[in-house]
């Protein structure tokens, strides 16, 4: 069996990659505080560099292969409107990405989910 790391930041030549496998027992939350760590930790790092973001999902789907919820939350909204100005591409099991104009690079220092439903489960 292979060793796969749930999530990496790789400082490439021309670009960083940022990879995160969603575990089963992962939710939108956990996912959501994982996937932007790593962002803070790209541009810590390599300030500035073309972010390339690759996010592989394990489970969450229904009989029908459906993403869940929680998954489609995050490859479409979370994604594409919270991430998405910090990346220059997103590649998904939903979507690939690319955006036309330059990432921005002044990242907030943390994130804030609001209705989160680990607030919701307490």
């Amino acid at each position: 069996m292979q060793n796969v790391r749930p999530s990496k930041v790789e400082f490439g030549q021309r670009a960083v990659a940022i990879y995160h496998l969603v575990y089963a027992h992962e939710g939108f939350d956990e996912s959501a505080k994982a996937l932007w760590k790593l962002l803070q930790e790209a541009q810590l790092h390599q300030p500035g560099k073309r972010r390339v973001l690759y996010l592989d999902i394990e489970s969450h789907r229904d009989d029908q292969g459906r993403f869940d919820a929680d998954m489609l939350e995050l490859q479409g909204n979370f994604l594409v409107e919270c991430l998405g100005p910090y990346l220059s591409e997103i590649h998904t099991p939903l979507l690939n990405a690319t955006r036309t104009e330059p990432q921005e690079n002044d990242i907030p220092p943390s994130l804030i989910i609001q209705g989160s439903r680990d607030e919701k489960q307490k």
